[in-house]
Parts: structure tokens; C-alpha cells; sequence
């Protein structure tokens, strides 16, 4: 696998105005000399191998952005403070907040937008959350946009519905001022929890999603879907799936966990028949309408939980199962499951390595790892997304 080209001098020398004045240390890799931050991953994945009995070399090296600042396409800010003088960062343990409107993670547009809610916050008296207190309304704010910044989704997290109208009034001044702005909505959460939203959501513009293309594909995205935070990196990470089915010329391949259908629509043109299983209906009907859109005609997608369509599942069964699940990994039932049916190879990709482990060394018992490729989801922090690729043993 190619990297970026000249990737880590940017990448190494890289410093923040946050982290060296200790308000915030989310990036805590800066802690770390330039040259050795990209190490400290690798050295990493390294005991990882190691654990699970994998040969180095079948260990690719991290795919990281060529530089990390401005890299994200997804912010998620908690609200605090008054509404006269509102605080858009993060709470810490012991409930005192940090501003990181300026955060040079996010792209200038997107700071720009933050300052002009934090004003707008002032005009309408949009009381942030008190978490200590449990009064004020204001929870969140989650911004989500393309890569070319030309298309984004901006909601505001609620305590109640109180504020709506208000919110209503701010979605018109943000969308004349940042029309690539196309989608505007709240989400209610109620519960004094840490949960960053709720299931409740309310469309307060015409657009109701975004479009976004990664390689050749465009995916459509609402508010409540999951979007990976660095859609660069994401690009790649559909891309190595596509490489790794290309020369097997699989027949049918199942996909589970599909959200808005990216590895089901990056195999297309290499397995013969393509399923995607997702429980969000809304996630189904978008990678459906993004299907019709290249006209992949042999991939079809089911709004179904993993378990579900796995046990309903009938012959012939697929040759390549695929999986993206969430941070807890696999349920014992869905492992089980793919164990009997005993595709030809399984593709894991994980945004946990301690839970791809686990499920690791249940699969190693049918199956040997021929390749894990990591990929730099949120440069210079300690997190890494996994791609990992599976072979039937004999």
C-alpha cells in the first residue's frame, strides 16, 4: 500500500496553542518529539501482532492525512456556559469547560460558522446546559460536511423542544450567511446522561441530507448517520476493501453493519452478488438511493440487525462476509454464526483494536490473518481504525 506522499513531516512537526498551554489534551500524541508519533502507533500495532501471533510483515504501514490540521469533517462540541457568554468545546472530568472554537482540527469555514452560533447563541438567549445544575436547554453542537466543504449539516442538541422556533430563526441567518450550510435540524436529548443525542430528530430545512463522494461513490448521509470523522482517510480505507476482494472474484458477499452502504458500493465491481445488512432504515433507503445512483444493480441492502439475518440466512450462503461494527465489536452470536457458515475469507474492519482482538482469536480458530492495514482516523490522538483481512484455513 502507497502513502501520501511526504505524509509526516507536516504530520511530525505539527503544534497546537491548546495543547502546549494545557487546556486541552485530546491530541496526546504532541506530547511526543516530531518522528515519533507515527512510531508510537506502529510500535503499537506491533504488540497487537505480536498477541495475536501475526507476522509483522503481514502488518501494512498506518495510512495517515498528509497533515492533520484542518482534516475533520465531523465536530462534535458540548455547550456550556451562558448564553451571553457561551463556551463551544469540551467539559472535562470535573465539569470545567475549555472553548475550542478555534480547534485547528476543524477547517477555517466550520470555525467560522461555530463563532457565528456562539453570536447567535447571545441574540436568542439559547441557554446552554447546565450539567451540574440540570437546567438550560442547549446540549451540543455537531457540524458534519463533505470534504470539499461545499455541503454540510449543522444540529443543535436539546434538552426539551423549547427552543425550536428559536433554533428556527438561527437556521435562516446561518443559511444566508453559510448557504453551503443545506441541512439544519435539532435533536432531543433528554436525559441528564452522557449521551450525546437522542433518537428524536427535527428537520428544520428543505435538504434533508449530505452528499458525499468518496472515490467515485456518493453516499447520503442525514443527521443521525455515521460519518467517518477524516472522509480522506475514509476514501482509502473503502478502497483497501476493493483491493483486498479484487483478485478472489467472489460470488457473493454480505456485508454487515453497512450504515450507508460504502463497502457494499465500493465491491460492486468486484463480487459477482453484494448484500448489505443495516438495522437503520433511514440508512438503508440512502445506500439504496446511492446504488440507483451508479447503477450497481447486484448489490441490494436489508434493514435487519446482524444477528437477525444471519440466522435467517439460507443457502448459497457468501463466500465474503464483511464487517464494520461498532466499538463493542461482535456479539458471541454473530461470531458464532460466521464460524458455521465458513465463508471463504472475512474482511474486519474495526474502530477498536482491543475488540478486534478478542474477536480475532475466536476467528483464528477457523481462519488465518493474511493482512491488517491501519488507518490514522484522528491523527496525532491514540485512536486507529483497523482493516483486517481473513483466509479459511484448509
Amino acid at each position: 500500500m502507497d502513502q501520501d506522499s511526504n505524509y509526516q513531516e507536516p504530520y511530525e512537526s505539527a503544534s497546537c496553542n491548546y495543547f502546549s498551554r494545557g487546556v486541552c489534551g485530546s491530541c496526546s500524541l504532541l506530547s511526543l518529539a516530531p518522528g515519533a508519533r507515527i512510531r508510537s502507533k506502529e510500535l503499537r500495532l506491533h504488540d497487537l501482532a505480536n498477541r495475536l501471533l501475526v507476522p509483522h510483515e503481514r502488518v501494512l504501514p498506518i495510512i495517515s492525512p498528509e497533515h492533520p490540521w484542518e482534516s475533520r469533517r465531523k465536530i462534535k462540541m458540548s455547550v456550556t456556559g451562558t448564553s451571553e457568554a457561551a463556551c463551544i468545546g469540551i467539559v472535562r472530568r470535573d465539569f470545567s469547560s475549555v472553548d475550542l472554537t478555534d480547534c485547528p482540527l476543524t477547517p477555517t469555514p466550520i470555525r467560522e460558522l461555530l463563532h457565528e452560533v456562539k453570536r447567535l447563541i447571545a441574540t436568542y438567549k439559547l441557554t446552554p446546559y447546565s450539567i451540574t445544575n440540570r437546567t438550560g436547554e442547549l446540549k451540543h453542537l455537531i457540524v458534519m460536511s463533505n470534504q470539499a466543504l461545499s455541503s454540510a449539516i449543522l444540529r443543535f442538541v436539546l434538552r426539551s423542544s423549547d427552543f425550536v422556533s428559536r433554533i428556527e430563526q438561527c437556521a435562516r441567518e446561518i443559511q444566508a450567511q453559510f448557504p453551503w450550510v443545506q441541512v439544519v435540524s435539532c435533536n432531543i436529548q433528554p436525559l441528564p446522561a452522557a449521551l450525546l443525542e437522542g433518537p428524536e430528530e427535527i428537520l428544520l430545512s428543505e435538504a434533508t441530507h449530505l452528499r458525499e463522494v468518496y472515490g467515485d461513490i456518493p453516499l447520503y448521509l442525514s443527521p443521525q448517520s455515521f460519518m467517518q470523522v477524516t472522509p480522506s482517510i475514509a476514501t482509502r480505507l473503502y478502497k483497501r476493501a476493493a483491493e483486498a476482494a479484487a483478485p478472489h472474484k467472489f460470488e457473493r458477499a454480505l456485508d454487515l453493519y453497512c450504515g450507508a452502504g460504502g463497502f457494499s458500493l465500493h465491491l460492486a465491481n468486484h463480487v459477482g452478488k453484494v448484500t448489505g445488512v443495516e438495522l437503520s432504515e433511514s440508512a438503508i433507503a440512502a445506500a439504496t438511493r446511492s446504488a440507483s445512483e451508479i447503477g450497481a444493480s447486484n448489490v441490494s441492502f436489508v434493514s435487519n440487525s446482524a444477528e437477525h439475518y444471519l440466522a435467517s440466512l439460507a443457502n448459497p450462503t457468501p463466500d465474503l462476509i464483511l464487517v464494520n461494527p461498532p466499538r463493542r465489536g461482535l456479539t458471541e452470536e454473530v461470531l458464532t454464526t460466521i464460524c458455521k457458515l465458513k465463508p471463504t475469507a472475512v474482511f474486519y474492519s474495526s474502530c477498536n483494536p482491543e475488540t478486534f482482538a478478542r474477536d480475532c482469536e475466536v476467528l483464528q480458530r477457523q481462519y488465518e490473518v493474511t493482512e491488517i492495514t491501519p488507518f490514522d482516523m484522528f491523527p496525532l490522538t491514540e485512536h486507529m481504525e483497523l482493516f483486517a483481512t481473513f483466509s479459511r484455513r484448509p
